[in-house]
C-alpha cells in the first residue's frame, strides 16, 4: 500500500519539466513570430493601399481634364522638349516628366495639381513618397510643338521605400488631343 500511494504522489523528474519547457519556447517563439511578420504584413499593406490611394487621385483628376488643360496644367508649351528619362528604372524616350519632389510649387504646376498631391504623400502616411508623371507625346503635326500631339499617354508612377527598398505603383491614362481636328 506504501508503494502506490508513493506513485501517485511522484511528481515531474527534471528531464520530463526541461522538456515541456523546450516544447513550450518552440511554440511561443512560433508565435510571436508570426504576430511579427503578420505586423510587418498589415504596414505593407497600409503602404500600398495609401500609394495606390494617391495614383487614383493623380488619375482621377487627370481623366477630368481635357488634352490642353492638361497641357497648361502642367506647363507643357511648344517650347517644351521631350528627352529620355527614367522613373523607377525604367526609361521613357521622348518623355518630359514633372514630379511632386522637383516641380511642386513651382512654374510646372500653375495649378496645383502637383502641390496638392504632395500633401498626400507626407511621410506618416507614404515613407519617402513620390509621384511622376510621364508624359509621352506621339503622333504630332509639327514634329517641334510637343502640343501639337495628338496623342498623349501619362504614366502616374508612385514610389515609396519600404524596409529599404523601394516600391512602385503605376497607371496609365491616354488623352486624345481633339483641338488639332
Amino acid at each position: 500500500m506504501t508503494r502506490s500511494r508513493r506513485n501517485a504522489q511522484a511528481g515531474f523528474n527534471l528531464i520530463e519539466v526541461l522538456i515541456a519547457m523546450a516544447l513550450l519556447s518552440t511554440v511561443l517563439l512560433s508565435v510571436v513570430t508570426l504576430f511579427y511578420m503578420g505586423r510587418s504584413n498589415v504596414y505593407s499593406g497600409k503602404q500600398l493601399t495609401r500609394a495606390t490611394s494617391v495614383s487614383v487621385h493623380a488619375s482621377e483628376d487627370l481623366n477630368a481634364l481635357a488634352a490642353q488643360d492638361f497641357l497648361d496644367a502642367f506647363n507643357i508649351t511648344a517650347a517644351t522638349t521631350t528627352g529620355s528619362n527614367t522613373v523607377a528604372g525604367t526609361q521613357y524616350a521622348d518623355s518630359i516628366v514633372r514630379s511632386v519632389k522637383v516641380d511642386a510649387g513651382g512654374t510646372n504646376d500653375p495649378q496645383g495639381y502637383l502641390t496638392r498631391w504632395q500633401g498626400y504623400l507626407t511621410p506618416d502616411r507614404v515613407y519617402n513618397g513620390n509621384l511622376t508623371l510621364v508624359v509621352l507625346p506621339s503622333d504630332f503635326t509639327d514634329a517641334a510643338d510637343v502640343t501639337t500631339a495628338r496623342l498623349i499617354r501619362i504614366v502616374v508612377v508612385t514610389q515609396w521605400s519600404e524596409r529599404n527598398r523601394p516600391r512602385t505603383v503605376l497607371m496609365e491614362t491616354t488623352k486624345f488631343n481633339r483641338s488639332l481636328q
